[in-house]
């Protein structure tokens, strides 16, 4: 199953891979430099540190389509949903909602169950970006959007102003997103414990019929914990019964390099994109990349947006079900350790007609039925972009060979079309 998602990148190696898809930090093709068009934005932090200045605004963008996007064919599944009428809280660092246009009419700000008053603002930028993946809206000249664009998302911060939480606040938070009404509540941080109050926050946002999705790390480059997160464990609330649990993969579709940042980890049941993700930030209209399991987890929780969208009448349990069930990679019950049951794939999950949804024959047994449109694989997306990708480059590169060598030709007296020596001009 695994060899399979990593074909491309075993194809056209890492450096080749990371020119296609314009990662940060790499090289990008002649004339794709530049603010409307950067090749290396800048990492959203998940934390700042105590005494630090707060995340400044990017003013760099991208005009590609990022890569994530492709890969889970979003612009397919908007064809059937956008996920209108449903709330998502994100509860994290806060949200940025005066200066970011992508998330103009899109979030508002809930409470800040730490400092207490309303969520305006959002010092570390985390929040900012996580709201921005799960609805934001597509800017002029740039491709990225969010995940469920027509989505609402609230905004919760359970964290102090440089991003540092705890299990209470996380509870407060959990109970302030139920409480606003959300139907998807994004715990986009993680803690190395579970008190009784953590533990009731959660059951309460269950019975109230919100479906909870957490990240399955606590790793302290993206809690900022410190110390106590690093040791083993599991991470928190991803690890209580009925969570999704969310962990991260890149663009060859593959978990992270096992210790790839440490900290407490639960076992995942799915996965979605988290490395390298373009997304907004605090500050204006510049992008920024981010990571980490929370990214992945703002995937899964807008593609629960567009299922509960276009299939209003399934509970928390069936949306939870019907991402599992669909995911790429799925072959059983049995999680894998790194990706889960699979990778989300929102256009399966909501066209899929799923055995149990079959219509019943005369005899009693289902029939099989077709999907409302024909699934397609992330792969499969991902093989054309790199296809067009590839092609692209092949063309840069034959028109640079062809603007060296045709002058040298041609002072050679070389000709198309003929074959030999040099050719003589006559009059």
């Amino acid at each position: 199953m695994r060899s399979s998602r990593s074909s491309v990148s075993r194809t056209l190696g890492p450096a080749a891979l990371a020119a296609l898809l314009l990662i940060p930090g790499t090289a990008a093709p002649a004339g794709a430099a530049g603010d409307a068009d950067s090749p290396s934005l800048p990492g959203i932090p998940a934390t700042v540190a105590d005494g630090r200045p707060c995340t400044p605004g990017s003013a760099k963008k991208s005009a590609q389509v990022p890569w994530a996007q492709s890969f889970l064919g979003i612009d397919r599944a908007w064809e059937l949903s956008r996920g209108a009428g449903v709330k998502v809280a994100v509860i994290g660092t806060g949200a940025d909602l005066r200066r970011v246009p992508a998330l103009d009419g899109r979030v508002t700000g809930g409470p800040d169950v730490v400092a207490g008053g309303t969520v305006r603002d959002d010092c570390v930028g985390y929040g900012t970006f996580l709201a921005g993946i799960v609805a934001g809206g597509q800017q002029q000249g740039l491709e990225a959007a969010g995940v469920a664009p027509e989505a609402e998302v609230i905004a919760v911060r359970a964290t102090s102003k440089h991003g540092a939480t705890t299990p209470e606040a996380l509870a407060k938070g959990i109970r302030a997103a139920t409480e606003s009404g959300a139907q998807i509540i994004h715990v986009a941080l993680s803690v190395p414990s579970a008190p009784k109050q953590l533990k009731d926050a959660v059951l309460a946002a269950q019975k109230a019929g919100a479906l909870v999705v957490a990240p399955a790390s606590a790793r302290e480059w993206e809690s900022g914990a410190g110390a106590s997160q690093a040791e083993n464990g599991p991470a928190y609330p991803a690890a209580l019964p009925g969570v999704l649990a969310v962990s991260s993969v890149g663009p060859g579709g593959e978990p992270e390099a096992p210790g790839t940042g440490k900290g407490r980890r639960s076992q995942p049941r799915l996965s979605a994109p988290g490395v390298s993700v373009t997304g907004p930030g605090p500050g204006g209209r510049g992008q920024f990349t981010g990571r980490g399991d929370a990214v992945a987890g703002a995937f899964v929780a807008g593609t629960a947006a567009l299922v509960l969208s276009y299939h209003p009448r399934l509970t928390a349990e069936q949306v939870a079900h019907r991402l599992e069930s669909t995911a790429y990679g799925a072959v059983g019950d049995t999680p894998d350790p790194g990706i889960g049951l699979g990778i989300v794939d929102p256009v399966r999950a909501l066209s899929a007609v799923l055995p149990e949804e079959r219509p019943q024959s005369p005899s009693g047994t289902r029939k099989a039925a077709a999907p409302a449109v024909p699934p397609l694989d992330p792969p499969e997306a991902r093989n054309r972009a790199l296809a067009v990708a590839g092609g692209a480059a092949g063309v840069t590169v034959l028109v640079a060979f062809l603007a060296f060598v045709l002058p040298r030709g041609r002072r050679r007296g070389w000709r198309a079309g003929r074959a030999g020596g040099p050719v003589t001009e006559t009059g």
